[in-house]
């Protein structure tokens, strides 16, 4: 009998071991092996995070599944943190590979991928994006086709239109590609079509991210159903295929000296390094590339403008001012240009306002740590994911004075002038894989915002109040609510 209790104690003990998290680990939920830490229905997955932040600081892990998450809440541990070598990779993710062996593009790469990548990409913003007047008349000529739109709808109660998306959408076919797309354009709602698809089937295709095993308990067909595999492959096929018939019309017309725009520029890269054993360039890499490019291009800066038109609506004083400013620096009919920032500062406190309240990728993307080491005195274990709590530093009283509240005077100096702040300010990342397109996202929302405030106006349609919480149907993004806003045309 002692002996069978002794085994039944030692049981308990080494499956105790086995379940236990690390003593070295930082604190937080750990669970159960497999499946990690499932919390009950009920909070959302920012409350439980907020929960998790309030109970043990600034760094703390939660995993889930076989994913060791690790969360950060504080800026200077978290801009320490992406600067170091050990945290410059994405996780080896399906979601970020797209069932490749090896992710292709800028955004989910890693090693000298990209690092290639990255540095051609920088250049070709620079060379063909900021300050060149092409691009900035592209910006111009949506900014002011937009303003159209809207003013046709000017007057009754409707959601924010799709031309925003489209004209956003153009300004990034103008750099990558050299073209505009007509709204009625039947490749523009193929485009639109496919990147629908691969929105729609993203969180799927993280189950096998988080849950691997289940592959090997179900049968092979149910998994990639699970997974939404059929439609992954044809938006993927889809997408290869689409920008495989670009770089073919761009090789057909390729001419030596400056490229004419980003594919242009990777298709000499190509050239160049064709005799390079080893060369990353490849059409598929510059499919992804390109995938990369409007993802994050478009899809933010059209969320960042919605956000802007509903705090504007809601806070008519703000909006008064706005336009107020507007009206005194650019003369009707005359659009802002990078040149104007400097004497436009109420104009870039209200945007960066907005950015800062939207949040809008409210725990970023993630590193991996490459191997063990630490962050704010806590032991981070090789493979571990690194997460930072954006959403919870854009209102953290450490950096932000009544941070719930929509104040762009909170980015003003006593004179009246704009000063950028950086602690505690992060909509577009930081550290090594700080968002690459920032410059021109900063051009397109300082063109729109002048063009738009300067001939329309925007508020909530009579008798009600417009909801400013972002959808919860996807965590990751805070997506606004589609909801219907009144638009007036400014006499």
């Amino acid at each position: 009998m002692l002996v069978e209790v002794a085994l039944f104690v030692v049981l308990v003990f080494l499956v105790w071991q086995v379940l236990k998290k690390p003593a070295n680990y930082p604190p937080g939920r750990w669970g159960l092996p497999l499946v990690g830490y499932v919390p009950l229905p009920g909070p959302t997955f920012e409350d439980h995070l907020r929960n998790l932040y309030k109970k043990h600081g600034n760094v703390y892990l939660w995993r889930m599944g076989t994913q060791t998450m690790v969360f950060v809440h504080d800026y200077q541990l978290l801009r320490d943190a992406f600067n170091r070598m050990e945290f410059t990779d994405r996780p080896n993710w399906e979601m970020f590979k797209f069932n490749e062996v090896a992710a292709y593009g800028v955004v989910s790469s890693n090693g000298a991928l990209w690092h290639n990548n990255r540095r051609f990409s920088l250049r070709q913003l620079r060379d063909l994006g900021m300050g060149k007047s092409r691009l900035v008349d592209a910006v111009q000529r949506q900014a002011a086709w937009l303003a159209g739109v809207l003013a046709k709808q000017a007057g009754r109660p409707a959601p924010v239109p799709h031309a925003l998306k489209i004209a956003i959408v153009n300004v990034l076919w103008q750099l990558v590609g050299g073209r505009e797309f007509d709204v009625e354009d039947p490749k523009l709602k193929e485009f639109e079509d496919l990147t629908k698809a691969v929105l729609d089937s993203e969180a799927s295709l993280a189950i096998q991210d988080f849950l691997p095993w289940l592959r090997y308990l179900m049968p092979t067909f149910l998994f990639k159903r699970l997974i939404k595999q059929d439609v992954l492959d044809v938006t993927k096929k889809g997408f290869c295929e689409f920008f495989y018939e670009e770089m073919d019309e761009h090789r057909a017309t390729l001419k030596p000296g400056p490229p004419r725009d980003l594919i242009d520029g990777y298709l000499m890269e190509m050239d160049n390094k064709k005799d390079d054993p080893d060369t990353t360039c490849s059409k598929k890499d510059l499919a992804f590339l390109l995938i990369d490019l409007f993802f994050a291009g478009s899809e933010t800066t059209t969320s960042t403008l919605t956000w802007l038109f509903y705090y504007l609506a809601t806070h008519p004083r703000v909006q008064d001012k706005l336009q107020a400013e507007i009206d005194l620096v650019l003369p009707e009919g005359q659009q802002a240009t990078l040149d104007d920032k400097s004497r436009l500062p109420y104009t870039e406190a209200v945007i960066h306002e907005t950015l800062r309240k939207s949040a809008l990728v409210p725990i970023g993307l993630q590193h991996v740590a490459e191997k063990d080491t630490t962050v704010g005195g806590h032991f981070i274990p090789k493979g571990a994911v690194l997460n930072g709590a954006i959403f919870t530093i854009h209102h953290d009283t450490r950096y932000w004075d009544n941070p719930d509240e929509f104040l762009p005077e909170r980015w003003l100096n006593d004179e009246g002038k704009f000063v950028t702040k950086k602690e505690g300010f992060l909509p577009f990342g930081i550290g090594k894989r700080q968002c690459l397109g920032e410059s021109l996202a900063r051009m397109e929302l300082l063109v729109f915002t002048t063009t738009l405030l300067q001939r329309l106006s925007f508020a909530s349609p009579q008798g009600k109040t417009l909801n400013l919480h972002h959808d919860t149907k996807n965590p990751f993004v805070h997506l606004p609510l589609v909801q219907d806003i009144l638009v007036s045309v400014r006499a």
